[in-house]
């Protein structure tokens, strides 16, 4: 994915909030937004209710579910049988609100910083202080897996002497910065890159393992092995890199996103069936689901991106047409020009059972901070317990 920077808008009633995307990732941040208020009312149980009759099916036939599969093994750094809630964190963004309030129920956090750019050199792409975030993380018992970006799309996958250059700038990096792991989200990459990337995420898995430092790699959704030219999931061979790294977050978030038409951020059938093919590729207890926090307003110029908490702020304002789409489990509302879906904890809570059911490591959430005031409580009734 092109981590193009784009400027991230809300409704009045919240301030501008990043948002993931997997065409683009925002990268321009506010200051953090206020607490959300909980919608009540009519609207706001018209889908709530529908949402809690969601159910998710038990283990999916063809899928073999072995022991190791079924609960996390202690070297991945969870207890057995606790699923992993990975955190990105974006600064600026209430991210770090979200961690000190939400901590006893996140596992680890992946603080937006390094880029990797043409020449293998490894850059800060975010503002802050990283030893900072670390150091907080670590007084409440966190791990820190820096989010690494690909800046110049896919030169040093196909060049092999800068790809060795990028290895060892980045986990020089990642050592001399005491980072507990490292995920790498390389984005806006073709199908010709897949095995580059494969190469480059096995040299660093190798290279930090006998540190004790983990390899994340974060991979566009996918429900085959084979996909339509031009599909830019087609860059992620699941297999291979599921073998190569420690954990791989599935970015089950951008069914619908621009320049696309208005539709569901992630409905549940499709996460369903990208997470069936990922089982086929890889154990089970390596996957993180990704979960967003996030939806698009398709009626404004741009599309901008909408937090949950900005879209439950707005719902809270009154003047909006709430619905509830039974087949996507998921929210949507119309205001005028406005034509929103977003994900929320509703959305959220049957992809958690999903995630129980058929025992999979844990979840990765774009991004802390957007997240609605509801959410914890569903981590912890739907996923944890």
């Amino acid at each position: 994915m092109a981590l193009t920077l784009t400027a991230a808008t809300a409704f009045s009633t919240a301030p501008p909030a990043a948002v993931s995307s997997a065409a683009q990732r925002t990268a321009q941040h506010t200051a953090a937004p206020a607490t959300p208020v909980v919608a009540q009312g009519a609207a706001r149980s018209s889908f709530q209710a529908a949402a809690a009759r969601q159910v998710v099916p038990a283990q999916k036939k063809g899928v073999v579910a072995t022991a190791a599969q079924k609960s996390p093994p202690t070297t991945l750094g969870v207890s057995a049988g606790t699923p992993f809630v990975l955190g990105y964190y974006l600064p600026g963004s209430g991210s770090a609100t979200s961690l000190a309030a939400n901590y006893a129920d996140i596992s680890a956090i992946a603080p937006l910083w390094f880029g990797i750019h043409a020449d293998g050199s490894v850059q800060h792409r975010s503002g802050g202080n990283l030893a900072s975030i670390v150091q907080e993380a670590h007084n409440l018992g966190r791990k820190v897996y820096v989010l690494v970006t690909n800046m110049a799309q896919d030169r040093i996958l196909v060049n092999a002497s800068l790809r060795q250059t990028a290895v060892h700038n980045l986990v020089a990096t990642v050592l001399q910065n005491h980072l507990d792991g490292v995920n790498i989200d390389f984005e806006s990459i073709d199908g010709t890159d897949a095995q580059g990337l494969v190469d480059f995420v096995s040299a660093v898995h190798a290279a930090l393992a006998p540190h004790g430092v983990l390899t994340t790699v974060a991979v566009g959704p996918r429900t085959s092995s084979q996909l339509p030219v031009g599909d830019q999931s087609d860059a992620y061979d699941y297999a291979a890199l599921g073998r190569v790294s420690d954990y791989v977050v599935l970015m089950t978030y951008d069914e619908h996103c621009p320049p696309g038409g208005a539709g569901p951020i992630a409905a549940l059938p499709w996460v369903r069936n990208v997470v069936n093919y990922a089982l086929t590729q890889m154990p089970a207890q390596k996957i993180l689901l990704g979960i967003a926090a996030y939806g698009y307003d398709w009626s404004q110029p741009g599309t901008p991106t909408v937090t949950a908490r900005a879209a439950i702020a707005q719902i809270n304002a009154g003047g909006v047409q709430v619905g509830w789409s039974s087949t996507a489990a998921e929210p949507y509302y119309t205001s005028g020009a406005h034509d929103v879906w977003f994900e929320d904890s509703y959305s959220a809570a049957p992809k958690f059972r999903l995630v129980k059911a058929d025992h999979l490591g844990g979840i990765a959430l774009w991004y802390l901070g957007a997240e609605d005031s509801l959410f914890w409580q569903t981590v912890r009734s739907d996923l944890i317990n």
